[in-house]
C-alpha cells in the first residue's frame, strides 16, 4: 500500500502553497541510477493524504468506504521565484454506516430473488455519496 511506504518528500501536507509538500529527487531514499518519477510521488501522496484523513483518523463510525478521486485540474504555479505544482480533486466517498446500508439493500434483493429497483437504489446512492474537492501543493523545484 503506497501510504505505507516512506516516499522522498519532506515540509507539510499540501494544503494551500504555504504548506506545500516538498517533492525531493535528491533524498537519500532515491535510487539516482533508476528514473525519477514525480508524477507517481504526487499520486502516492494524494492517495496516502486521502486514505489518512478518511480512513486512519476519523473514529469508529466517522470513516468513509468507496473513496475515488478523480483529477480535475493540474496547473504550475510560479510564486517568489518558487515552482509548485497545484493539483485539484473530486473526492467521492460513502460514510461508513450508509455503505453498510447500501450493502444490505442489495443483500436483501439478493436473498429474496425478486426484481431490484434500480432507480430506487440509484437514487439512494445519490443521496448518501460525499462528494467535495481537495487541492494538494508540491514544491517541484528539485524536478526541472
Amino acid at each position: 500500500m503506497p501510504w505505507l511506504e516512506p516516499l522522498p518528500i519532506r515540509g507539510g501536507w499540501g494544503y494551500t502553497r504555504e504548506d506545500a509538500c516538498i517533492i525531493d529527487k535528491n533524498d537519500p531514499l532515491v535510487d539516482p541510477a533508476q528514473p525519477f518519477d514525480g508524477i507517481a510521488i504526487e499520486r502516492a501522496f494524494v492517495e496516502a493524504r486521502i486514505h489518512e484523513e478518511m480512513v486512519i483518523l476519523p473514529p469508529e463510525g466517522e470513516r468513509f468506504e468507496e473513496i475515488q478521486w478523480q483529477l480535475l485540474e493540474q496547473r504550475l504555479v510560479t510564486h517568489d521565484w518558487r515552482r509548485f505544482d497545484m493539483l485539484r480533486y473530486e473526492i467521492t466517498a460513502f460514510r461508513e454506516n450508509d455503505w453498510k446500508v447500501l450493502m444490505a439493500e442489495l443483500g436483501k434483493a439478493a436473498d429474496n430473488g425478486q426484481g431490484f429497483d434500480n432507480e430506487a437504489y440509484g437514487e439512494m446512492l445519490r443521496e448518501r455519496t460525499i462528494r467535495f474537492t481537495r487541492e494538494f501543493w508540491f514544491v517541484i523545484e528539485s524536478l526541472l
